[in-house]
């Protein structure tokens, strides 16, 4: 059965809307968040968009992420920007390279790269799931080429308006990006569940434990061993009675769990939030991705005069698509809608590089300065 994809005016209009850098663009989102919420005590841009920068005390240095765990290396046809945040990223670069001898630091994988095709490691790469964007050069946002996949795919029924006010929010997202919308959802009223695995703990917790705090204030949390079947069973009971489920892993993930919505066959009014990189049609749907390979391959980066890129912004994909998908919700759930809500940190950073492009703007590094941790 194919059920109809909704329109959510309140979303399109923050996210057609010209900006001139990316505070601007997550003030848009913030603002429409307000509009839903007015009394909601919600964050600054600058605390969105810096606030892992200014508690790690890092920042973007030219080809090298403010996190270090990526990089922009140049190939035979362009650029490629590398992410290798995981030990098993770089037991797999031997194989990518399809080489005897793996590089094991930066320096030698550059000299690998030289007179590679980016365009073919970048599709060996995706297929064996490293995270990394081709980026043949300094570019415009083509309008035809923006698939703000901001689908919310509708149950046949609709309700009346409902509120995030006392709305119950499963939250099975780690990181960055998931959480933050999380984040937002509960200061606008919502009771938030955050549900881990003993297997896969959320790295967050460590890499930026002040952030980690922050974001999940007031959170309930609930570690579960997701092998366990009666423990399963708990967290579908969990996922069924939910009004809002956030889940950022790969579409794949949990349908092998049996704990995607299908699977559950809820009949409750509730929005589904799945966050992917580059949404959820194969062959994107099995694609890896981080913050700053997806911001660099929606072309959120500064280019020098000799054509050097540099990265922007920490991650900044991430907290974009928090922003954007916790009003994409609030938007949804305002119009009495109920179904699956997709959204792609890929298509809302090159909506968001648009917004800037529409509004004649050069893009800058917004993780400079102090960071307030609420609006005013």
């Amino acid at each position: 059965m194919t059920f109809p994809v909704a329109n959510l005016r309140g979303f399109d209009m923050a996210i057609s809307i010209p900006a001139r850098d990316l505070s601007a663009c997550v003030d848009q989102g913030l603002n429409g968040l307000s509009h839903f919420y007015p009394q909601a005590s919600l964050p600054t841009a600058n605390w969105v968009l810096g606030a892992r920068a200014e508690e790690l005390g890092i920042a973007p240095v030219g080809q090298q992420s403010a996190n270090a765990s990526c990089q922009l290396l140049r190939c035979a046809d362009g650029w490629l920007a590398l992410n290798l945040a995981r030990d098993s990223d770089w037991q797999l670069l031997g194989a990518w390279l399809q080489t005897d001898t793996p590089a094991g630091d930066w320096d030698t994988l550059q000299m690998a790269l030289n007179q590679q095709s980016g365009q073919l490691l970048q599709a060996r790469g995706r297929e064996m799931g490293l995270p990394l964007a081709f980026v043949d050069g300094p570019g415009l946002v083509e309008v035809s080429s923006l698939r703000l996949d901001h689908q919310c795919t509708t149950d046949s029924q609709t309700t009346a308006a409902r509120s995030l006010a006392g709305a119950r929010v499963v939250d099975l997202s780690a990181l960055w990006a998931g959480p933050l919308c999380a984040h937002l959802l509960h200061a606008c009223g919502a009771a938030v569940t955050v549900v881990s695995s003993t297997q896969r703990p959320d790295g967050a917790r460590q890499g930026s434990p002040l952030l980690y705090d922050q974001l999940h204030a007031g959170h309930e949390h609930l570690v579960l061993d997701f092998e366990d079947a009666q423990q399963c069973q708990q967290l579908a009971l969990l996922l069924t009675n939910a009004d809002v489920v956030i889940e950022a892993s790969r579409p794949r993930a949990l349908l092998g769990l049996g704990l995607n919505r299908e699977a559950l066959a809820v009949t409750r009014p509730q929005i589904w939030l799945g966050i992917t990189a580059y949404g959820r049609a194969e062959p994107a749907g099995h694609w890896v991705g981080f913050g700053d390979d997806v911001a660099a391959a929606a072309q959120l980066l500064q280019w020098d005069e000799l054509y050097q890129p540099s990265f922007v912004g920490d991650a900044v994909a991430d907290p974009l698509t928090g922003t954007f998908a916790a009003l994409a919700v609030a938007d949804a759930l305002a119009r009495g809608l109920s179904g699956r809500l997709d959204l792609s940190m890929h298509s809302v950073a090159a909506a968001c590089r648009y917004k800037i492009q529409q509004a004649g703007q050069a893009l800058a590094c917004p993780i400079a300065g102090n960071h307030d941790l609420r609006r005013q």
